[in-house]
């Protein structure tokens, strides 16, 4: 787990969802249903991981991983990130 890599795609992808980035592209959701489907959920993994206890790795990655298969499209673009929930 590349942890500095996948903390600085978590803020971009919270960063380009607040820019509109993916209103339209992926979804008709617009920035706001995916700011709540999407970065909310992310921002709160990222907020309870503890990069030094396997087992909040472990859920984080779970967590993750159900957020990234809901949202593929959103996903595409941060390799960190869904290589973080595999």
């Amino acid at each position: 787990m590349n942890y500095p890599a996948i903390c600085r795609e978590a803020f971009a992808l919270v960063d380009d969802i607040g820019n509109g980035a993916f209103n339209n592209e992926f979804s008709e959701s617009g920035t706001l249903a995916t700011t709540v489907e999407v970065a909310m959920p992310v921002l709160a993994i990222f907020r309870q991981l503890n990069p030094d206890d396997p087992n909040s790795i472990a859920d984080g990655q779970s967590r993750l991983s159900a957020i990234a298969s809901a949202e593929q499209g959103v996903f595409s673009r941060y390799s960190a990130l869904r290589t973080a929930e595999q």
